[in-house]
């Protein structure tokens, strides 16, 4: 059985996309607090474009509670201290700046939880900083 971490945008993929969605039903899946506030900004703010669709999706703040606290279910929420930081930083020093540590904060629950793979549309944001799991697109 494989662990999977979940970053806000696999989450959208999931929220969007049914076969995505599916994942759930099988093997160990993981997130942290903050990614529900990502996942909450994006979806009632900016929203998604569906290229299938040939629109731009924005939820309600309803909607995107309501679909938060189903994923919240299908997870095991990992946190990450002011101690697992310092640490992660101190090791990851020469790979993190700017703008990136938003990353490295999925990085470190990730590494923490012991996934085997980290879910994200955005798999150069999380090069080399992901330990042995394996970074996927959703």
């Amino acid at each position: 059985m494989k662990r999977y971490y979940w970053d806000s945008s696999a989450m959208i993929n999931a929220a969007v996309s049914d076969s995505v969605a599916e994942r759930f039903d099988t093997d160990t899946h993981l997130a942290r607090t903050h990614n529900l506030s990502e996942f909450f900004a994006i979806m009632t703010g900016r929203g998604i474009e569906i290229p299938d669709l040939g629109e731009r999706v924005i939820w309600s703040p309803k909607d995107a509670r309501k679909w938060l606290r189903d994923f919240v279910a299908k997870v095991t929420m990992v946190e990450v201290s002011a101690q697992d930081w310092l640490a992660g930083l101190q090791a990851a020093e020469s790979k993190v700046q700017g703008a990136r540590i938003y990353d490295f904060g999925h990085a470190l629950a990730a590494i923490k939880a012991r996934a085997d793979v980290v879910l994200t549309r955005n798999p150069t944001d999380f090069e080399g900083l992901t330990g042995t799991a394996v970074i996927e697109h959703p």
